[in-house]
């Protein structure tokens, strides 16, 4: 049986628009083995093992260049200190802050621009224009990429979330971004 021309014609252009679909959703055909055993590993038993209680309640950690001497909780209870910010990331940063004024308000938020890479050595403190700037529990810290790659860290809660930092040393906040 032979077919005719422009029935090869509508099979090849039916056989053209089907890999078009299968190509616009991302589909892949393959012909060949499924060696199903060489990419399946069983699962590794946790079991937990005994770890010895820290002896003291800080620990010095060492990020980005910065030594810092931090309490072992992460729940603190100091009233406010400085905010240092370090970004150790490749990319443009803003970190926006909203910072409490009273139990039931917030005051102006205020934002600041890094660089890829700014205050990575030793951080950066950040003041305000008019002011000194004070971390206090309760203030909410925002960080997002300026790149486009829509990548944020946070929101943070200072004092009540692991991030910022409480640095015992020089008693002040600090923001390491990875």
């Amino acid at each position: 049986m032979k077919l005719q021309p422009y029935t090869q014609a509508i099979i090849t252009l039916i056989f053209f628009l089907l890999g078009l679909i299968i190509g616009r959703f991302q589909l892949k055909i393959f012909w060949g083995t499924n060696d199903y055993e060489t990419f399946y590993q069983p699962p590794l038993l946790n079991i937990p093992t005994q770890k010895p209680l820290p002896t003291s309640p800080t620990k010095q950690i060492q990020e980005c260049g910065l030594l810092i001497t931090t309490s072992q909780s992460s729940i603190v209870n100091i009233d406010q200190g400085a905010f240092r910010v370090s970004n150790c990331t490749t990319r443009p940063v803003r970190l926006a802050l909203l910072a409490k004024s009273s139990d039931q308000s917030y005051q102006k938020s205020a934002h600041w621009d890094f660089a890829p890479g700014e205050g990575s050595n030793r951080g950066l403190i950040l003041s305000l224009p008019e002011e000194k700037l004070t971390l206090k529990p309760g203030d909410i810290l925002v960080v997002f990429a300026q790149d486009g790659s829509r990548l944020y860290w946070g929101p943070y809660v200072v004092g009540e979330t692991k991030f910022p930092i409480w640095n015992r040393e020089t008693l002040e906040w600090l923001l390491i971004l990875k």
